[in-house]
């Protein structure tokens, strides 16, 4: 799959969600591999080997006009309560000082051009966004975020536009809905 994603077009993926720990440890290592394998950059995950990696991915956009450094912080809620033995998940609410410090790093670096925040939050089936991602989306945009983009609910939750105490302009989608995924039901599709 890894290498397929990389095949059409993908620059990075969100390794950080509920399942990440379903094989544990080993799962992720395996995960981290092929996705290194593939030349796939990842973000919310760390190899137990290499446990001062980065949280974060940077990818790069070139376009007309000039070239822009993006940089992709992933984190989930939890991981269906498997314990994570080797510190390998970033977990947005239990690390949010983590997720928020690495957001204020990136964004103060001069070749860093937008940072965005793919928190995997909120509950299952529900249209709206709770208090707890509202709130960490805020404090991510307050912290330098260009953008928070969600997932994780299954359906679609709407999205904002958020300015921040020192007037920088963001964008908050609490939930994408689902991209791939075999549910059945019209707002699951």
């Amino acid at each position: 799959l890894a290498k397929d994603l990389k095949a059409a077009g993908f620059d990075v993926v969100s390794t950080a969600n509920n399942h990440a720990l379903d094989r544990h440890a080993l799962g992720v290592d395996r995960t981290i591999e092929a996705l290194e394998a593939a030349g796939l950059k990842y973000t919310g995950t760390r190899h137990r080997k290499q446990p001062e990696t980065p949280w974060y991915a940077v990818t790069k956009v070139e376009s007309a006009v000039g070239t822009y450094n993006i940089a992709w912080l992933a984190c989930t809620y939890g991981t269906n309560e498997i314990r994570d033995t080797a510190g390998q998940v970033l977990l947005c609410y239990k690390q949010r000082k983590v997720v928020l410090e690495t957001i204020r790093d990136l964004a103060s670096r001069e070749d860093i051009n937008a940072v965005i925040l793919t928190p995997h939050w909120g509950i299952e089936y529900r249209h709206w966004p709770t208090k707890k991602q509202r709130a960490l989306a805020h404090d991510a945009l307050e912290a330098g975020a260009t953008a928070v983009i969600g997932s994780h609910p299954h359906v679609m939750q709407p999205w904002e536009r958020y300015v921040s105490s020192d007037g920088r302009e963001g964008l908050v989608i609490y939930s994408l809905g689902n991209f791939v995924s075999n549910q059945l039901g019209v707002p699951r599709r």
